[in-house]
Parts: C-alpha cells; sequence; structure tokens
C-alpha cells in the first residue's frame, strides 16, 4: 500500500485501483470459463433442437402411414357394404 495514503478514501482508490499479473490471470481464467461455458450451453440447445425437428418428422412420418392403413380399411369397409353380388365386386 501506498504510505502516503492518509485518508481511507485514498488507501481505497488504492486497492481497487492496482492492477498486477494476478488480478490479469484471473481475469483471462474468468473470461476462458465463461466462453466455455456459452459453449456448452449452445451445444445443449444446437443438440435440443435436432432432436426436436427428428421427432417431429418422425410423428409426420407416422401420421402418414397410419392414414395410408385407415383410408386402406375404409376403402374396403365401403367396397364391401356398397357391393351386393360377389362376383361383380372383386377388390384390386
Amino acid at each position: 500500500m501506498d504510505e502516503n495514503a492518509s485518508l481511507p478514501s485514498d488507501v481505497w482508490n488504492n486497492v481497487t485501483t492496482s492492477s498486477s499479473k494476478d488480478d490479469d490471470d484471473l481475469t483471462l481464467y474468468l473470461a476462458n470459463i465463461r466462453d466455455l461455458a456459452l459453449k456448452i450451453v449452445y451445444i445443449i440447445i444446437g443438440t435440443v433442437g435436432v432432436v426436436d425437428n427428428l421427432f417431429v418428422l418422425i410423428i409426420f412420418i407416422l401420421f402418414v402411414k397410419i392414414t395410408d392403413k385407415v383410408l386402406a380399411i375404409l376403402n374396403e369397409t365401403l367396397l364391401v357394404t356398397t357391393c351386393f353380388s360377389p362376383v361383380t365386386c372383386r377388390p384390386n
């Protein structure tokens, strides 16, 4: 500390304005930790987004397949109920 500092405000100014190599190293270390944490958060958000899109795609494909099966059953049901003669009505 400064030996000539007589007032508490002078002492406080000396403490808060002094810069050392340790402070610079600590600041750099904390900045690197912050950058690493942000990268991890961005990776997690990106992965969740990709998985969410894949889930939506799978649901869409299953919806199309289920719709095809329902339409096939509906067509068979309509064909059976509207056809009275088994000789003239044959399914494809």
